[in-house]
Protein backbone atom coordinates (compact mmCIF):
# COMPACT_ATOMS: atom_id res chain seq x y z
CA UNK A 1 0.00 0.00 0.00
CA UNK A 2 1.37 3.36 -1.12
CA UNK A 3 2.16 5.52 2.05
CA UNK A 4 -0.17 8.34 2.60
CA UNK A 5 2.01 11.73 2.48
CA UNK A 6 -0.85 13.91 4.64
CA UNK A 7 -1.04 13.71 8.64
CA UNK A 8 -4.04 11.29 10.03
CA UNK A 9 -3.57 13.94 13.25
CA UNK A 10 -4.88 16.94 10.51
CA UNK A 11 -7.62 14.97 9.47
CA UNK A 12 -9.59 14.25 13.10
CA UNK A 13 -9.86 15.33 16.12
CA UNK A 14 -10.81 14.22 19.73
CA UNK A 15 -14.18 15.01 20.94
CA UNK A 16 -16.30 13.97 24.34
CA UNK A 17 -19.66 12.59 24.34
CA UNK A 18 -21.73 10.46 26.88
CA UNK A 19 -22.34 7.03 25.99
CA UNK A 20 -26.08 5.40 27.04
CA UNK A 21 -25.92 1.42 27.26
CA UNK A 22 -28.60 -0.93 27.10
CA UNK A 23 -29.47 -0.18 30.76
CA UNK A 24 -29.29 3.08 30.95
CA UNK A 25 -25.73 3.30 32.11
CA UNK A 26 -23.89 6.27 31.66
CA UNK A 27 -19.79 6.50 30.33
CA UNK A 28 -17.84 9.64 29.45
CA UNK A 29 -16.07 8.73 26.12
CA UNK A 30 -14.10 9.75 24.10
CA UNK A 31 -13.91 9.47 20.15
CA UNK A 32 -12.47 10.87 17.45
CA UNK A 33 -14.15 12.79 14.73
CA UNK A 34 -13.56 13.04 11.08
CA UNK A 35 -12.62 17.32 10.10
CA UNK A 36 -14.78 18.56 7.57
CA UNK A 37 -13.76 22.18 6.43
CA UNK A 38 -14.13 24.43 3.28
CA UNK A 39 -11.49 24.29 0.38
CA UNK A 40 -11.24 26.93 -2.02
CA UNK A 41 -10.03 26.29 -5.37
CA UNK A 42 -8.55 29.25 -6.84
CA UNK A 43 -7.51 28.95 -10.19
CA UNK A 44 -4.15 30.73 -12.37
CA UNK A 45 -4.37 33.11 -9.27
CA UNK A 46 -7.65 35.35 -9.09
CA UNK A 47 -10.73 33.12 -10.58
CA UNK A 48 -12.11 31.33 -7.90
CA UNK A 49 -14.07 28.18 -9.26
CA UNK A 50 -15.23 26.34 -6.50
CA UNK A 51 -15.38 26.15 -2.32
CA UNK A 52 -15.57 22.12 -1.54
CA UNK A 53 -15.96 20.76 1.93
CA UNK A 54 -13.75 18.10 2.32
CA UNK A 55 -11.98 16.37 4.35
CA UNK A 56 -8.20 17.41 4.73
CA UNK A 57 -6.44 14.19 4.01
CA UNK A 58 -4.67 13.54 0.86
CA UNK A 59 -5.78 17.20 -0.64
CA UNK A 60 -3.33 16.96 -3.85
CA UNK A 61 -4.61 14.03 -4.85
CA UNK A 62 -7.96 15.70 -4.52
CA UNK A 63 -7.00 18.43 -6.72
CA UNK A 64 -5.67 16.57 -8.97
CA UNK A 65 -9.07 14.09 -9.10
CA UNK A 66 -11.40 16.96 -9.15
CA UNK A 67 -10.01 18.86 -12.14
CA UNK A 68 -9.81 15.62 -13.79
CA UNK A 69 -12.99 14.44 -13.13
CA UNK A 70 -14.51 18.30 -13.71
CA UNK A 71 -12.97 17.76 -17.11
CA UNK A 72 -10.93 20.67 -16.55
CA UNK A 73 -7.66 19.24 -17.80
CA UNK A 74 -7.40 15.89 -19.97
CA UNK A 75 -4.75 14.31 -17.91
CA UNK A 76 -2.65 14.86 -14.74
CA UNK A 77 0.31 16.45 -16.54
CA UNK A 78 -1.83 19.37 -17.29
CA UNK A 79 -1.80 20.54 -14.01
CA UNK A 80 1.15 22.83 -13.68
CA UNK A 81 1.28 23.40 -10.23
CA UNK A 82 -0.63 23.35 -6.93
CA UNK A 83 0.12 24.92 -3.11
CA UNK A 84 -2.45 24.49 -0.48
CA UNK A 85 -2.54 26.76 2.06
CA UNK A 86 -4.56 26.60 5.75
CA UNK A 87 -5.18 29.09 7.69
CA UNK A 88 -6.87 28.19 10.68
CA UNK A 89 -10.55 26.40 9.70
CA UNK A 90 -9.98 27.62 6.13
CA UNK A 91 -7.86 25.80 2.78
CA UNK A 92 -7.35 27.66 -0.27
CA UNK A 93 -5.65 25.36 -3.33
CA UNK A 94 -4.05 27.89 -5.62
CA UNK A 95 -3.96 25.65 -8.46
CA UNK A 96 -2.09 26.86 -12.14
CA UNK A 97 -3.42 25.18 -15.65
CA UNK A 98 -2.13 25.90 -18.80
CA UNK A 99 -3.31 29.32 -20.70
CA UNK A 100 -6.06 26.63 -23.10
CA UNK A 101 -7.09 25.23 -20.24
CA UNK A 102 -7.83 27.80 -18.23
CA UNK A 103 -9.70 29.77 -20.63
CA UNK A 104 -11.96 27.20 -21.02
CA UNK A 105 -12.30 27.32 -17.46
CA UNK A 106 -13.36 30.96 -17.71
CA UNK A 107 -16.05 30.43 -20.75
CA UNK A 108 -17.40 27.58 -18.59
CA UNK A 109 -17.75 29.91 -15.54
CA UNK A 110 -17.61 29.19 -12.08
CA UNK A 111 -19.61 26.96 -10.01
CA UNK A 112 -22.86 28.62 -8.56
CA UNK A 113 -22.84 27.32 -5.58
CA UNK A 114 -20.59 25.82 -2.85
CA UNK A 115 -20.02 21.98 -2.90
CA UNK A 116 -20.71 19.63 0.19
CA UNK A 117 -18.93 16.78 1.10
CA UNK A 118 -21.75 14.71 -0.11
CA UNK A 119 -22.50 16.55 -3.48
CA UNK A 120 -20.33 15.93 -6.56
CA UNK A 121 -21.97 18.17 -8.75
CA UNK A 122 -23.32 21.41 -6.56
CA UNK A 123 -23.27 24.09 -8.45
CA UNK A 124 -22.44 22.59 -12.07
CA UNK A 125 -25.12 24.64 -14.57
CA UNK A 126 -25.17 21.33 -17.11
CA UNK A 127 -24.88 17.65 -16.77
CA UNK A 128 -22.53 18.02 -20.51
CA UNK A 129 -20.39 19.69 -18.08
CA UNK A 130 -19.38 16.66 -16.36
CA UNK A 131 -20.40 14.00 -19.36
CA UNK A 132 -17.53 11.11 -20.11
CA UNK A 133 -17.26 10.28 -23.36
CA UNK A 134 -17.85 6.59 -23.21
CA UNK A 135 -14.51 5.30 -23.12
CA UNK A 136 -12.93 2.24 -24.27
CA UNK A 137 -12.05 -0.16 -21.39
CA UNK A 138 -9.79 -3.24 -21.01
CA UNK A 139 -11.35 -6.78 -20.53
CA UNK A 140 -8.65 -7.59 -18.21
CA UNK A 141 -10.51 -10.81 -16.12
CA UNK A 142 -11.18 -10.29 -12.85
CA UNK A 143 -11.20 -13.35 -10.23
CA UNK A 144 -14.57 -13.10 -7.79
CA UNK A 145 -11.83 -14.54 -5.12
CA UNK A 146 -10.09 -11.39 -5.32
CA UNK A 147 -12.93 -9.11 -4.94
CA UNK A 148 -14.21 -11.15 -1.92
CA UNK A 149 -10.25 -10.52 -0.60
CA UNK A 150 -10.55 -7.05 -1.25
CA UNK A 151 -13.46 -6.81 0.54
CA UNK A 152 -12.21 -8.23 3.33
CA UNK A 153 -8.62 -6.52 3.86
CA UNK A 154 -10.65 -2.98 2.87
CA UNK A 155 -11.73 -2.16 6.71
CA UNK A 156 -7.83 -2.74 7.43
CA UNK A 157 -6.60 0.20 5.29
CA UNK A 158 -9.26 2.76 6.56
CA UNK A 159 -6.85 3.97 8.84
CA UNK A 160 -8.90 7.14 9.43
CA UNK A 161 -11.81 5.31 9.48
CA UNK A 162 -10.58 3.47 12.57
CA UNK A 163 -10.40 6.68 14.34
CA UNK A 164 -13.56 8.19 14.02
CA UNK A 165 -15.74 5.26 12.03
CA UNK A 166 -17.54 7.99 10.03
CA UNK A 167 -15.70 8.29 6.35
CA UNK A 168 -15.99 6.77 3.08
CA UNK A 169 -13.43 4.89 1.50
CA UNK A 170 -12.40 4.47 -2.69
CA UNK A 171 -9.66 1.90 -3.14
CA UNK A 172 -8.10 0.44 -6.05
CA UNK A 173 -7.30 -3.35 -6.00
CA UNK A 174 -5.12 -5.44 -8.61
CA UNK A 175 -6.31 -7.99 -10.04
CA UNK A 176 -5.22 -10.39 -7.62
CA UNK A 177 -7.11 -8.57 -5.13
CA UNK A 178 -4.26 -6.69 -3.34
CA UNK A 179 -5.23 -3.63 -2.52
CA UNK A 180 -2.48 -0.99 -3.57
CA UNK A 181 -4.56 2.63 -3.03
CA UNK A 182 -6.79 3.87 -0.36
CA UNK A 183 -8.29 7.23 -0.38
CA UNK A 184 -10.78 8.31 2.57
CA UNK A 185 -13.08 11.65 2.98
CA UNK A 186 -16.24 12.55 4.70
CA UNK A 187 -17.63 12.50 0.94
CA UNK A 188 -17.64 9.89 -1.18
CA UNK A 189 -17.48 11.88 -4.39
CA UNK A 190 -14.07 13.60 -2.87
CA UNK A 191 -12.70 9.81 -1.78
CA UNK A 192 -13.03 9.00 -5.34
CA UNK A 193 -11.39 11.97 -6.77
CA UNK A 194 -8.90 11.65 -4.61
CA UNK A 195 -8.47 8.12 -5.83
CA UNK A 196 -8.76 9.23 -9.09
CA UNK A 197 -5.99 11.53 -8.45
CA UNK A 198 -3.17 9.14 -7.05
CA UNK A 199 -4.34 6.92 -10.29
CA UNK A 200 -3.47 9.25 -12.68
CA UNK A 201 -0.16 10.09 -11.66
CA UNK A 202 0.74 5.91 -10.89
CA UNK A 203 2.45 3.82 -13.24
CA UNK A 204 -0.49 1.12 -12.73
CA UNK A 205 -3.10 1.00 -15.23
CA UNK A 206 -6.17 1.35 -13.52
CA UNK A 207 -8.31 -0.46 -15.83
CA UNK A 208 -6.54 -3.79 -14.94
CA UNK A 209 -8.03 -3.76 -11.33
CA UNK A 210 -11.02 -2.90 -9.63
CA UNK A 211 -12.47 -0.13 -7.53
CA UNK A 212 -13.87 -0.42 -4.38
CA UNK A 213 -16.56 1.89 -3.05
CA UNK A 214 -17.54 1.70 0.83
CA UNK A 215 -20.98 4.45 -0.47
CA UNK A 216 -23.75 3.66 -2.82
CA UNK A 217 -22.87 4.16 -6.43
CA UNK A 218 -24.98 7.01 -8.23
CA UNK A 219 -24.26 7.43 -11.54
CA UNK A 220 -21.84 10.68 -10.95
CA UNK A 221 -19.52 7.67 -9.11
CA UNK A 222 -19.19 5.64 -12.48
CA UNK A 223 -18.87 8.65 -14.63
CA UNK A 224 -15.48 9.31 -12.42
CA UNK A 225 -14.40 6.13 -12.88
CA UNK A 226 -14.66 6.38 -16.09
CA UNK A 227 -12.58 9.37 -16.20
CA UNK A 228 -9.31 7.65 -15.30
CA UNK A 229 -10.29 4.28 -17.42
CA UNK A 230 -11.26 1.96 -14.43
CA UNK A 231 -13.35 -1.20 -15.48
CA UNK A 232 -14.52 -2.93 -12.52
CA UNK A 233 -16.50 -0.72 -10.21
CA UNK A 234 -17.56 -2.85 -7.10
CA UNK A 235 -19.91 -0.91 -4.50
CA UNK A 236 -20.86 -2.29 -0.89
CA UNK A 237 -24.29 -0.27 -1.51
CA UNK A 238 -26.43 -0.41 -4.83
CA UNK A 239 -25.84 1.44 -7.90
CA UNK A 240 -28.78 4.01 -9.43
CA UNK A 241 -30.38 2.67 -12.23
CA UNK A 242 -28.68 5.75 -14.02
CA UNK A 243 -25.18 4.32 -13.25
CA UNK A 244 -26.47 0.93 -14.47
CA UNK A 245 -27.39 2.43 -17.48
CA UNK A 246 -24.12 4.07 -17.92
CA UNK A 247 -22.01 1.35 -16.76
CA UNK A 248 -23.73 -0.88 -19.45
CA UNK A 249 -23.00 1.61 -21.95
CA UNK A 250 -19.44 1.72 -21.05
CA UNK A 251 -19.08 -1.65 -20.87
CA UNK A 252 -17.92 -1.64 -17.47
CA UNK A 253 -18.22 -4.27 -15.21
CA UNK A 254 -20.66 -2.97 -12.15
CA UNK A 255 -20.89 -4.94 -8.75
CA UNK A 256 -23.20 -4.06 -5.70
CA UNK A 257 -23.82 -4.98 -2.65
CA UNK A 258 -20.51 -6.26 -2.53
CA UNK A 259 -19.94 -8.38 0.42
CA UNK A 260 -17.27 -11.39 0.89
CA UNK A 261 -19.90 -14.17 0.66
CA UNK A 262 -22.70 -12.53 -2.16
CA UNK A 263 -22.80 -9.72 -4.36
CA UNK A 264 -24.77 -8.53 -7.35
CA UNK A 265 -23.54 -7.90 -11.21
CA UNK A 266 -25.51 -5.37 -12.65
CA UNK A 267 -23.22 -5.46 -16.26
CA UNK A 268 -20.03 -6.69 -17.38
CA UNK A 269 -20.01 -10.49 -16.17
CA UNK A 270 -17.89 -11.38 -19.04
CA UNK A 271 -14.42 -9.70 -16.90
CA UNK A 272 -15.65 -12.08 -13.75
CA UNK A 273 -13.70 -15.25 -13.53
CA UNK A 274 -16.32 -17.95 -12.26
CA UNK A 275 -19.12 -15.32 -12.86
CA UNK A 276 -21.49 -18.53 -12.12
CA UNK A 277 -20.80 -17.66 -8.68
CA UNK A 278 -22.62 -14.59 -8.15
CA UNK A 279 -25.91 -13.13 -8.42
CA UNK A 280 -26.67 -11.95 -11.60
CA UNK A 281 -29.14 -8.45 -11.55
CA UNK A 282 -29.22 -8.20 -15.06
CA UNK A 283 -32.95 -6.40 -15.09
Amino acid sequence: MTIRPDSLAAAHVLRHAIAIGPDSEQERIELGIAEEIPLTLIFNEFHVHAVMMVTPLDLHDFVTGFVLTEKIIACATDLVSCHIERHEDQLTAHIRISGADFSRLIRRGQRLLTGGSSCGLCGVTSLEDIATVTPSLPAYSIPVAAIRKALNALPAHQVLNQKVHMVHAAAWAAPDGDIHYVREDVGRHNALDKLVGILSQSPRDPGRGFCLLTSRCSYEMVEKALTIGISTLVAVSSPTDRAIQIARKADMTLIGNARSDRMAVFCGAHRLIRPETVEMMTT
